[in-house]
């Protein structure tokens, strides 16, 4: 164990952050995350809270031990992400929250960088620019997922009441693309919150199954509450977006979770992306 891990697991009921990580599978893009992770957070005292959703045993077994600082909590099966991040979440302290999928790198210092939005009382969730990275080993990622280009920078509505991603497919050293910029929802896959406001909020909405359209809904319950959703572009890391569902074929509820949400959020839906363009 690292020193810098070390010093960080002497003091676990007075850590400023949980870093709530869901995971099935796909160890080796894992271990790259959980790696990250020490250089990323800077002098931020932190505790990881890992929620395995029925992984291989033997091979689980084995990855863990060479994580003994981490809390892991161990599913016998798949209970779906808005379910799996809300009982990580269950098992933290902290006044931050961050909910990390497992298949994102961070750059070093990222975590610190987006921690520091919180210093503004009016933010209630903050997200990071993600990156497809280059070295991709999904499928069709010169179109789906164009390697070096952005993943995120948020999401918005368009006039059609759809909500894609600002920017994607853009390249990262755009000036359009780096500024920070209140959005209407960040991805769940690095979503960083008060817990009080999650709290406050009802957790992730655990309705959505699988998972998909339980990060909008969540932000649209912290926007609702009077708080603002911010994306800290300075604050960077690399997606292997859907490195699980693509790997494990596991299938997500999409038009059933969208009618969902729209069910719950449809009179709050506006018109965003004109303020981006």
């Amino acid at each position: 164990m690292s020193r810098k891990r070390q010093q960080q697991t002497k003091s676990i009921q007075n850590t400023t952050l949980d870093i709530v990580i869901p995971v099935h599978n796909c160890f080796n893009i894992f271990k790259m995350g959980l790696d990250s992770i020490p250089d990323a957070i800077g002098d931020v005292s932190y505790k990881v809270i890992i929620v395995d959703n029925g992984s291989n045993k033997e091979e689980a077994d084995k990855f863990y031990l060479d994580y003994p600082e981490y809390k892991v909590v161990r599913n016998k099966t798949n209970n779906g992400f808005p379910r799996t991040c809300n009982m990580g979440a269950n098992r933290g302290y902290s006044p931050l929250i961050l909910f990390l999928n497992s298949d994102v790198i961070l750059e070093p210092n990222s975590l610190k960088k987006l921690v520091s939005n919180m210093d503004e009382p009016t933010v209630g969730v903050a997200g990071m620019k993600l990156i497809f990275p280059m070295d991709s080993p999904l499928p069709n990622s010169d179109v789906t997922r164009p390697c070096g280009k952005i993943q995120h920078v948020g999401i918005t509505t368009n006039i059609k009441g759809e909500f894609p991603h600002i920017f994607l497919g853009w390249s990262p050293d755009n000036p359009r693309v780096n500024k920070v910029r209140d959005v209407v929802a960040v991805t769940g896959a690095a979503l960083l919150t008060r817990r009080k406001l999650y709290l406050k909020a009802g957790r992730f909405f655990e309705g959505y199954g699988q998972g998909t359209w339980e990060d909008i809904d969540f932000c649209f319950a912290i926007r609702n509450l009077g708080y603002n959703i911010v994306v800290d572009t300075n604050a960077v890391g690399y997606h292997y977006t859907n490195a699980t569902g693509t790997t494990y074929n596991i299938p997500y509820p999409l038009q059933i979770n969208k009618m969902t949400f729209f069910q719950r959020w449809n009179k709050y839906i506006y018109w965003d992306e004109w303020r981006h363009w």
